[in-house]
């Protein structure tokens, strides 16, 4: 069978073949690079696309939340009215366990951890608030107007993530305008601090006199 390779017509076969496996090697190898490449595409957009609906989904749980919130009128006690108590929990962001949002891009990840890091600070706020003040220092208002606020982030991040990923939200019914309801609470709370900046008296300084409140009394020539 060697001494066939040997002669003129089985060295033209032989570099037949030779051809024949370097242009099927040439073809197959690249075409082999390209269906992997592709393959860790579909892959990568397929965990991108996953990781976004999940973090819709927990986005949209979250604005549900603080529409409730911002819409429940606290119950007071009739024996006692510094006591009251809401019909609803404080709304929170609960990102996907176990996801690595990070296939989301850099930036999309980066507003997703800061809107979850401001629900924990606005909820960290208010329980700071002094309820035996006077108005319970303001707990109502800047608790609806905080998860107002934190609420139509929470809905631009969805309109961001539904674009980008091409995912959808289910239908929701057409009298649930949360946007809307979200917008209303935000231009209320707009017009009272108006109100409140034009009712507050202006404190003039005295003349030559310093407007800083003294902390201590003041003693012996400084007391003139």
């Amino acid at each position: 069978m060697t001494q066939f390779f040997e002669t003129t017509q089985g060295i033209l076969v032989l570099g037949a073949m030779i051809g024949a496996g370097c242009f099927a090697a040439g073809t197959i190898i690249p075409n082999a690079f390209r269906w992997a490449s592709a393959e860790r595409f579909r892959k990568s957009k397929g965990d991108a696309r996953g990781a976004a609906m999940l973090t819709v989904l927990a986005l949209d749980d979250f604005v549900g939340a603080s529409y409730a919130a911002v819409h429940d009128t606290p119950e007071f006690n009739p024996i006692n009215d510094g006591e009251f108590a809401f019909h609803v929990p404080d709304p929170t962001l609960v990102l996907p366990s176990g996801q690595d949002l990070s296939v989301l891009g850099e930036e999309l990840l980066e507003e997703i951890l800061w809107l979850s890091n401001r629900v924990t600070n606005l909820s960290n706020a208010l329980d700071v608030l002094d309820l035996s003040r006077p108005g319970f220092d303001s707990f109502f208002e800047r608790r609806e107007e905080g998860y107002a606020v934190l609420g139509a982030k929470a809905m631009d991040l969805i309109e961001r993530l539904l674009a980008e990923f091409d995912v959808r939200l289910p239908d929701k019914p057409d009298y649930y305008r949360q946007r809307e309801g979200f917008a209303a609470i935000l231009q209320n709370a707009g017009e009272r601090q108006l109100r409140r900046i034009k009712l507050t008296p202006k404190v003039e300084p005295e003349p030559g006199g310093s407007n800083i409140t003294q902390l201590f009394p003041k003693t012996g020539g400084d007391a003139d």
